[in-house]
């Protein structure tokens, strides 16, 4: 039984996923995990992922299922935020830099003029 790489991912859930709906279909899909450290020799050390194998004759089905399966899975990662408006929201605007700027120096004012009347 000669086989051949029809997919590889760093998933490995991903990967027995893919192995099952192979199954399911009727083809006979092996994993090949080359972070594996159980066969020394047997597995790529230079590769990190694990491969799925298929029959030869099986490759173009077995490419096919894969493909259908990838393209029905939502995509993974964190929600992409809109990009913000240029144009302010209206509604009521707190004070600028500026006007905290002067409170907090007059503050500061208050606080040495105090201190040196003692």
């Amino acid at each position: 039984m000669e086989t051949r790489n029809v997919y590889e991912t760093d998933d490995e859930v991903q990967a027995l996923a893919l192995q099952e709906a192979l199954e399911s279909s009727g083809i006979a899909a092996v994993l090949v995990n080359h972070r594996d450290t159980a066969y020394p020799g047997i597995t790529d050390r230079l590769r990190h992922g694990t491969e799925i194998r298929v029959e030869l004759d099986q490759v173009e089905k077995a490419t096919t299922i894969i493909e259908e399966f990838l393209a029905a899975q939502p995509v993974e990662g964190p929600p992409v935020a809109p990009p913000p408006d240029s144009a302010p929201s209206p509604g009521v605007r707190g004070p600028g830099w500026l006007v905290i700027t002067l409170i907090l120096l007059g503050l500061l004012g208050v606080t040495a003029y105090l201190l040196n009347a003692k």
